[in-house]
């Protein structure tokens, strides 16, 4: 139930930043071609990065982790997006901005929910 829960989190953040990056951004710098079922899809791949890849990665990177006062923790987050936008054919974000501000409104939503 709780993964459910993080597909949809993550869906929702993912449609969300598309929707305000377009006020923030210039058109086409967050762009979602996908189906809702697509969407789903996403949601479910970012969830299963951020459940298995980023735990590996805070491990490895615990010492900058701390020297940075949890501000690379930030890095790690939008370096997780970069995975899974190549990884997803229908999400394009198409600069550091845009990858920083969809990985805030992603935390944001999880936080949220």
């Amino acid at each position: 139930m709780h993964f459910f829960i993080v597909i949809v989190a993550n869906a929702i953040g993912l449609l969300l930043a598309v929707k305000l990056g377009e006020a923030v951004f210039d058109p086409g710098t967050i762009v979602w071609t996908g189906t809702l079922v697509g969407l789903l899809l996403a949601g479910a791949i970012i969830g299963v990065i951020n459940g298995i890849i980023k735990p590996i990665i805070k491990l490895l990177a615990f010492p900058l982790i701390i020297v940075t006062a949890g501000l690379f923790s930030f890095f790690i987050n939008i370096g997780m997006l970069v995975l899974a936008d190549y990884l997803l054919s229908d999400l394009e974000i198409n600069s550091i901005l845009a990858y920083a501000f969809t990985s805030i409104i992603l935390a944001i939503v999880h936080i949220v929910l």
